[in-house]
């Protein structure tokens, strides 16, 4: 059995390849995204590639996305990398709330999109301290950088995969860190229904940077 997310993405990847693996609809107007196991694979690892020429294993990289199928790609180029994402809201929707994370994890570097990466380096230099001076790079340019494919480092049940982190209306509390391993035993906890086969299709709406969604995205 595998021991960790991205064994488990490993086998998937080797078993039916041109398969979908994730789905994104953003609107009932707007287009459907896929990725195959195969394209998620590539990218993933173009992602992670990128990261291990910006940082050292256990770094802590921010996430900045909108709901889209680029920031599961990051994620999970973040795991390959051996780097710990730490997902968060989007400033303009919570500025505070981004602020304290920053301040909590300290990021050697930020990853968003082409469209945010204006608006989020504005509020950034608006800002003192690390977020003035942090590098931003886009999931676009990671990806189309990098196109030879080198090892992923060794990754094992323990590894942290993410910083997740707790809030009242009012304060960020202290971040938790999540392994593959916890990942994995959450899973099994969930309190859904196991699937019939590999054509079933798992459907999420929370917010990216919830706890659940991040566990649900290791299934």
């Amino acid at each position: 059995m595998p021991n960790t997310i991205i064994e488990y993405l490993h086998h998937h990847v080797a078993a039916k390849p041109d398969e979908v693996a994730f789905s994104f609809l953003p609107s009932k107007t707007e287009p459907l995204t896929e990725l195959t196991f195969r394209e998620f694979w590539s990218e993933a690892l173009s992602v992670a590639n990128f990261l291990k020429s910006k940082t050292q294993t256990g770094d802590k990289v921010l996430l900045l996305y909108p709901p889209n199928i680029d920031y599961v790609v990051a994620f999970y180029g973040c795991l390959l990398a051996g780097v710990i994402a730490v997902p968060a809201p989007l400033p303009q929707n919570n500025s505070k709330q981004t602020l304290e994370i920053v301040n909590k994890c300290q990021p050697v570097l930020m990853l968003t999109t082409l469209k945010e990466v204006s608006q989020i380096r504005s509020f950034c230099q608006e800002q003192t301290g690390i977020l003035k001076s942090i590098s931003i790079f886009t999931s676009e340019n990671s990806v189309s950088l990098l196109g030879a494919l080198e090892a992923i480092v060794e990754i094992a049940p323990r590894t942290p995969a993410f910083l997740n982190y707790f809030s009242d209306s009012n304060n960020i509390n202290e971040d938790v860190t999540i392994t593959h391993r916890d990942i994995i035993e959450n899973l099994k906890r969930l309190p859904i229904k196991s699937p019939e086969s590999s054509d079933d299709v798992f459907v999420g709406w929370l917010p990216f940077f919830s706890e659940m969604d991040l566990i649900a995205l290791g299934s």
